[in-house]
């Protein structure tokens, strides 16, 4: 079989219904560990947590997505 390499593979991952469900599992056990203090906070707590609750999710998701200057096999 021959190689076939793509240069946007990255924005193609993106799309992929198992990276997406992966996400989204990522998303919610983020959102799980901080059940219990969004639950008992206020109006301001609850932003700085939303912050926080973003923050950590991207940086989660930087270390399961490839590099953007990657070459990938489509």
């Amino acid at each position: 079989m021959k190689p076939r390499f793509v240069a946007s593979g990255k924005w193609k991952l993106r799309g992929n219904p198992e990276f997406q469900k992966r996400l989204r599992e990522l998303r919610e056990s983020i959102r799980a560990r901080h059940a219990a203090d969004w639950a008992r906070s206020g109006f301001l707590r609850r932003l700085i947590l939303r912050w926080r609750i973003a923050s950590e999710f991207r940086r989660e998701r930087r270390r399961i997505e490839p590099s953007t200057g990657a070459l990938y096999i489509g």
